[in-house]
């Protein structure tokens, strides 16, 4: 399995803690936030390759890489899209040439434990997306429409009839490869430069592609968008690893 690792984003919505650095890099438990990510994906013995595409002050992102991971040499490849700018499907597309796999596609601002990675990076069939359906949803997080076969029909912010919301991650299987990259394609030339990678998707549907749910309510996550966001995850980081002394002095 690829693992493509969007990482490109200004993180206006953080201010100051992003006006000279890459999201990925800003600072959580004192250590870069993609630090929290990919050593776990480095880890995992399905993950053959992650791509991580940067964007905004790249050259940032890049340095970090190079002297922290390069002994993953050819499992880690940096890619940058120079249009950052623009909707992140451009993200996702600076990625397709390298993809031979199934691949999983994330964020670099979502924040799982070592556990839940291991239930993600299994190896699935077909195009599936993750979604949990009991966790209340703010106006502006992703939310999902389904079939009664619990394929998806549409996936938008905007959406007032939803039936999960969606977490952010998205397997595509080796065979669902060329399908995907047509209908980024698409999707690019009907939304141009607004385009998000969330919009591939209803396109593949449309194409007859059933994409398939994976339950995700029994995970803990975090989101990263402002700096209410970072400081709610510092402290939930903080309680969960100090449950987990606790539990350790218990068992010693």
């Amino acid at each position: 399995m690829q693992v493509v690792l969007l990482a490109a984003g200004m993180g206006l919505r953080l201010g100051h803690l992003t006006r000279a650095l890459p999201k990925a890099m800003i600072r959580l438990q004192g250590k870069p936030l993609i630090d929290h990510t990919l050593p776990r994906l480095l880890a995992n013995r399905r993950v053959e390759e992650v791509i991580v595409v940067g964007g905004f002050e790249h050259s940032t992102l890049a340095e970090h890489l190079e002297s922290q991971y390069s002994i993953f040499g050819d499992r880690l490849r940096l890619v940058e899209n120079r249009h950052f700018t623009k909707g992140n499907l451009y993200t996702m597309e600076r990625a397709l040439p390298y993809l031979s796999s199934s691949f999983l596609l994330c964020n670099v601002d979502h924040v799982f434990s070592e556990s839940t990675w291991a239930f993600i990076l299994q190896e699935r069939e077909g195009s599936r997306i993750f979604c949990d359906f009991l966790r209340p949803l703010a106006d502006d997080e992703m939310k999902v429409l389904l079939s009664p076969e619990k394929h998806l029909l549409q996936i938008s912010k905007t959406l007032e009839v939803f039936d999960a919301g969606y977490v952010g991650l998205t397997y595509v299987g080796a065979d669902k490869i060329e399908l995907y990259r047509e209908s980024l394609a698409e999707t690019a030339s009907i939304y141009g430069d607004k385009a998000v990678v969330e919009n591939i998707l209803p396109v593949m549907a449309g194409q007859g592609e059933s994409i398939g749910v994976v339950p995700f309510d029994r995970h803990r996550w975090h989101e990263i968008d402002t700096r209410e966001d970072l400081s709610k995850t510092e402290a939930a980081l903080a309680a969960l690893e100090s449950d987990e002394d606790s539990a350790r002095e218990t068992r010693g």
